[in-house]
């Protein structure tokens, strides 16, 4: 009976101190936001995008209050193929800075998105499937196919986020953006800058059009078929003198040239001797400096003591026994040949090479490809020996085998190497090894204009600097430029031909007439087949004697008028007299391309006669690297190391990645070094993901304990612990600023994660939350708190907008609403919205903790030592006497005495010493020289069952703050 008494008894307590606990939590002051830590999705994700992307865009660019205009041009991406993560890191990186331009610095930003649409791509794939088709009919399936990908493409792009808007964007094939880039060809014209030459060009057989440097790849590992030829010198008294059976000796890596063959070039500043096969009496000529690698391909062969000067070579006639012609031919000086590599002679065909149509040029040697636009030899321009190969395609490993036995044949091969590894000249859109081949070209005289290009470049800000050299170098190294194309799709040149003499008619009254008519009519009506073209002429020319040039402008030049579109006015623009753009950012690989183009038809458009006013389009040039995967690869299908886009921000795919969102993607982007190349694989992506997740959590913290928030507490009244913080939160604010203004944005990451895991995650949180918790909901020090609270969400989101538009705009949606604040963007309001004060700042309070965080951090180590052997199972069991001998840090532990127990996280700190043989383990903590005497011990106090403070007289009871409160 009495123990059943008693065990009711018990279990009537047990559920008192359970009811107990349960009123007791309802007094607690908890975190209270409808701000989730997940990452939004679906419609919400749509929403956030719309709000902070189009809209925002179309309110600055509007609003009346702005310091002044801000313009990053964007650099138009091909409008072909769906975007890859190095269009991600290019749009966003430009994102970020114009949001910071109009967050931090009120300007009014200009970006307009562009897409370039003419070109091979484009056509290739147009056409691939729809069999033989007239121009316009090309063209028509060009500007369709082109039409569609911009739309898929612009879909894509408004995931990314972008603040712009892209239902107005400027695309290369558009009759505005045409007519514009005509007026500047038309000043090439004015300014003498165009000419047609025969001459050699980069070609490529596979996509049959004239390369422009900037268009090709160079692959390193390339392997040709190189050959040493011997050419026997015509019998005279040099030769006689030698013996007779004298040979000169070539090396060429284009075998396939050599029935295009029309001379032998050698330096008449070098030295030359003789190598002599003693079995044979065959002797070769060869430069001197090479002639030990000559003899280990051969050792029959040995050095006379003969010298020869390049200069008594000079004039001698040899040979082409596989010609069958019976022709002779001349040795000539060229200043190309030296005595590196080969043989210190070098086989001359004027139209497969620039250094030796130079030279063919000088001497007037016949010039005439010895191969049509598919690369097929020419049966009436190669020798009757060759004739064989006629319609082969020369560059083939067939054809060239052929030509060696061909050689051979005629005693003419010294030796070959079937395997010669080099580095050779690829289409960068077929990827296929190109040639050179003469052809009627339309060439840009840069010689003229590069000076001015180099010394603006000087004016130019670089981002890396390393791009300023890497820019110049290609304008220094560049003479020319050959804007011609045979294809259909792209700008038509502006130029007709006499159908007798096929001669242009190029003086610059006509041209101005072509390109007005072109700009009335549109460039598609240029490919309609006409017998007589009057309407293309000025009234005193015969439209019947004309026909329509069939050439287009190289897709570098559509791309490089770009700077046309950021005005309303092109005589104004091609005559500025400062820089239209502030910024153009893209990958390293448009030193060679945009960048260049653009700079280089500036300068065009600024002439006049052979006067310029050369101004750069651009103040600053910042560049990235590519997208690589973690092995630093090119990522490809065939590899499957493929992350696309909509990968990274929805997750799954091959390989699996986490769904990190709109706002994970431009993180990575953020976090990542762009000026190099950039390695992205799922363990990056799970990181970023994990530092998203992070920066939300710790806005729902922050928003939480707001909920209440309504008198901000001076900054004069704050407690110490407040005052450190937003010390230090006005150094993270300055120096995100300062790597904003740097484009340092993988630093202004690195810092807000520092201060978010060190100051606040490991320092403040925890220290603060039982005020937040369990103090009176007004009382000053949980006031003090919230202001802080109020200050770090302020300055996080100041930081992170232009970073994370989507979080950031969560936040204020909720932020706002709790203020009564009327504007509906965090971007609406100005930077001192955000920005603490620079008088925040205490120096004393700085340094005062920087003790006490050391003297935390040794305390630590102790009682977790303690807790290891089993003296505590937690912290808050704890109490800590704190002694010491030195001056300042008894003033310093006396000043900070009443907060001394939530800075460690303990029940109680006392300054003084224990009773004897209470405590748990004593412990010197060294500060500098001095050093503090800590005792730990058990308190012998009850846990207080609302604040968990093992400060109560008595259990179940609550201790003195707690009752107060409640």
């Amino acid at each position: 009976m009495l123990r059943r008494d008693i065990r009711q008894l018990s279990v009537s307590a047990l559920r008192l101190a359970q009811n107990a606990k349960v009123l007791y939590l309802k007094t607690l002051l908890l975190p209270k936001t409808s701000f989730s830590p997940k990452i939004p999705k679906d419609q919400e994700r749509r929403d956030l995008i719309e709000k902070s992307g189009k809209s925002l865009y179309k309110w600055q660019h509007e609003r009346s209050d702005y310091k002044k205009e801000f313009i990053l041009h964007d650099g138009p991406p091909y409008a072909n193929g769906d975007l890859h993560l190095g269009h991600s890191l290019n749009k966003i990186l430009k994102d970020i800075i114009n949001r910071f331009e109009v967050l931090h610095n009120g300007l009014k930003v200009s970006y307009r998105p562009g897409w370039d649409c003419h070109g091979l791509p484009i056509e290739m794939k147009a056409i691939q499937d729809a069999g033989r088709l007239s121009a316009p009919e090309t063209r028509r399936l060009c500007r369709e196919l082109a039409s569609g990908m911009i739309e898929k493409q612009r879909e894509q792009f408004l995931d990314f986020g972008i603040m712009a808007d892209f239902n107005t964007p400027y695309v290369t094939m558009s009759s505005t953006y045409e007519s514009a880039q005509l007026q500047i060809f038309l000043k090439l014209f004015e300014n003498g800058l165009l000419s047609r030459q025969l001459k050699p060009v980069w070609w490529g057989c596979e996509t049959q059009t004239a390369l422009a440097e900037a268009e090709l790849e160079y692959n390193a590992s390339h392997k040709s078929v190189a050959v040493h030829v011997k050419f026997p010198l015509v019998r005279n008294d040099f030769v006689d003198r030698l013996g007779g059976n004298v040979h000169l000796l070539i090396w060429t890596s284009t075998p396939w040239t050599i029935p295009a063959n029309k001379a032998i070039c050698v330096n008449s500043q070098l030295d030359y001797t003789v190598l002599e096969n003693v079995q044979t009496g065959e002797k070769l000529i060869v430069g001197i400096e090479l002639v030990d690698e000559i003899v280990k391909l051969d050792p029959s062969y040995s050095q006379t003591d003969i010298v020869i000067k390049g200069s008594e070579l000079e004039g001698l006639s040899y040979e082409n026994p596989s010609f069958q012609d019976n022709a002779n031919y001349p040795v000539l000086h060229g200043d190309h040949v030296t005595a590196t590599a080969g043989t210190g002679l070098v086989h001359n065909a004027p139209a497969h090479g620039l250094e030796d149509f130079h030279v063919g040029q000088k001497h007037k040697l016949h010039v005439a490809s010895s191969v049509d636009g598919k690369g097929l030899y020419i049966q009436s321009n190669i020798p009757q020996g060759f004739h064989e190969l006629a319609g082969k395609y020369a560059n083939g490993k067939a054809s060239i085998f052929r030509c060696l036995d061909i050689l051979e044949s005629h005693n003419m091969i010294f030796h070959v190497n079937k395997k010669y590894t080099h580095s050779y000249p690829y289409d960068w859109r077929s990827k296929t090894p190109v040639i050179q081949r003469a052809t009627p070209q339309w060439f840009v005289n840069v010689e003229k204009i590069k000076d001015a290009a180099t010394k603006l470049l000087e004016q130019v800000e670089f981002i890396p600097e390393t791009g300023r050299n890497r820019l110049t170098l290609f304008v220094n190294n560049r003479s020319e430029w050959c804007i011609s194309r045979q294809r259909t799709w792209g700008v038509p040149l502006p130029i007709v031909y006499n159908k007798d003499s096929h001669e242009p008619l190029d003086d610059v009254d006509t041209i101005r007439y072509v390109v007005n008519r072109l700009s009335e009519y549109g460039t598609d009506q240029w490919f309609e087949e006409e017998d007589d073209i009057s309407r293309w002429l000025p009234e005193d020319k015969n439209g019947a004697e004309y026909y329509k040039g069939k050439d287009t402008m190289d897709v570098w030049f559509d791309s490089g008028t770009s700077w046309s579109t950021l005005g309303d006015n092109l005589e104004k623009l091609m005559n500025s007299d400062k820089p239209i753009a502030d910024i153009y950012l893209e990958g390293s690989d448009q030193h060679r391309g945009w960048f260049q183009s653009s700079l280089l038809n500036k300068i065009i458009a600024s002439g006049n006669g052979n006067e310029f006013k050369p101004v750069a389009p651009y103040k600053k040039i910042i560049t990235h690297g590519f997208t690589l995967d973690k092995k630093m690869d090119k990522m490809s299908k065939s590899k499957g190391n493929v992350i696309l886009p909509s990968q990274v921000i929805n997750g799954g795919g091959k390989p699996l990645v986490p769904a990190l969102g709109t706002d994970g993607l431009r993180l990575w982007v953020a976090s990542s070094n762009y000026t190099l190349d950039v390695s992205v694989s799922p363990e990056v992506l799970t990181r970023v993901v994990e530092n998203v997740k992070k920066l939300r959590v710790t806005f729902k913290y922050m928003l939480g304990n707001l909920q209440d928030f309504e008198h901000p507490v001076p900054l004069n009244q704050l407690n110490p612990l407040d005052r450190w913080v937003l010390s230090r939160l006005y150094t993270l604010q300055e120096k995100t600023v300062e790597a904003y203004q740097s484009h340092n944005y993988a630093k202004v990451v690195r810092e807000l994660n520092l201060h978010m895991s060190g100051d606040l995650s490991a320092l403040y949180f925890d220290i603060s939350k039982d005020c937040l918790y369990t103090y009176g909901q007004n009382s000053l020090r949980r006031r003090g708190i919230q202001t802080v609270l109020d200050h770090l969400v302020r300055v996080y989101v100041g930081i992170l907008a232009p970073i994370q538009p989507l979080l950031t705009q969560e936040v204020w949606d909720l932020y706002a609403g709790k203020f009564n604040i009327s504007e509906d963007s965090p971007f609406k309001k100005n930077w001192d919205f955000y920005a603490l004060p620079e008088e925040v700042v205490d120096d004393e309070i700085l340094s005062e903790f920087e003790t006490i965080w050391k003297i935390r951090d040794l305390l630590y180590k102790s009682l977790e030592s303690l807790r290891l052997e089993g003296h505590f199972k937690n912290k808050l069991e704890a109490e800590i006497y704190l002694d010491t001998k030195s001056d300042w840090l008894a003033l310093l532990l006396e000043k900070h005495k009443d907060f001394l127990d939530d800075y460690f996280l303990v029940s109680r700190v006392i300054l003084g010493t224990p009773l004897p043989g209470t405590q748990s383990g004593t412990f010197s903590v060294q500060v500098g020289n001095d050093s503090v005497n800590a005792t730990i011990t058990h308190s012998a106090s009850c846990k207080c069952p609302r604040c968990w403070k093992y400060i109560s007289e008595a259990e179940d009871v609550l201790c003195g703050k707690c009752a107060e409160v409640v």
